[in-house]
C-alpha cells in the first residue's frame, strides 16, 4: 500500500480530499441551498410568463369589446346586434382556447426548467455517487478512511 501511496499524484490526492465524508457533509447545504435557489428561480420565471399571459390576453379583450362597444353606440337593427354578439361569442372562445393553451406551455416550460435544475443538481459530472457516499460513511464508521478516499 506504501507504494500506491507514493505514486500518487497531487491530483489525487486532492480527490481523495473531495470524497472524505466531512467534505461531502459540510458541501451539503450549499448544494441543497443552490437546488432551492435555482428552483425558485424556475418558479419565478414561470410566474412572470404566465402574468405576462394574462396581461396580454386581457389587453386583447378589451380592445375587441370596446370596439363592440363603439358599434353599438350608434343605431344597430337586429341583425347587427346579432352579428356584434355573435362576433364577441366567437372571439372570447378562441380566446379562451388561445388562452389556455399559453398557460399550459409556459406550465409545462416551468415544470422542464424545474426538472432540469434538479438534474443539474443531481449530475454525477464531479459528483460522488450515492453508493460512493454510503461506503465513505461506513468507513468513516470503521475507521478505514483511506480505504473510502480510494473509492
Amino acid at each position: 500500500m506504501s507504494s500506491r501511496n507514493s505514486r500518487s499524484t497531487s491530483g489525487d490526492d486532492s480527490q481523495a480530499a473531495a470524497w472524505t465524508p466531512l467534505n461531502m457533509l459540510t458541501d451539503l447545504p450549499r448544494k441543497q441551498l443552490e437546488l432551492v435557489t435555482r428552483s425558485a428561480t424556475a418558479v419565478y420565471r414561470g410566474s412572470e410568463t404566465l402574468r405576462k399571459i394574462q396581461l396580454q390576453a386581457a389587453h386583447r379583450a378589451s380592445v375587441h369589446h370596446e370596439e363592440a362597444a363603439e358599434k353599438l353606440r350608434g343605431p344597430c337593427d337586429l341583425g347587427e346586434i346579432m352579428a356584434i354578439q355573435a362576433d364577441l361569442l366567437r372571439f372570447n372562445v378562441q380566446e379562451a382556447v388561445h388562452y389556455w393553451q399559453q398557460l399550459a406551455s409556459a406550465a409545462l416550460k416551468t415544470q422542464v426548467d424545474l426538472v432540469g435544475s434538479a438534474g443539474r443538481a443531481l449530475d454525477t459530472g464531479a459528483e460522488p455517487s450515492l453508493e460512493a457516499l454510503q461506503q465513505a460513511f461506513a468507513a468513516s464508521l470503521d475507521g478505514s478512511a483511506e480505504s473510502a478516499a480510494r473509492h
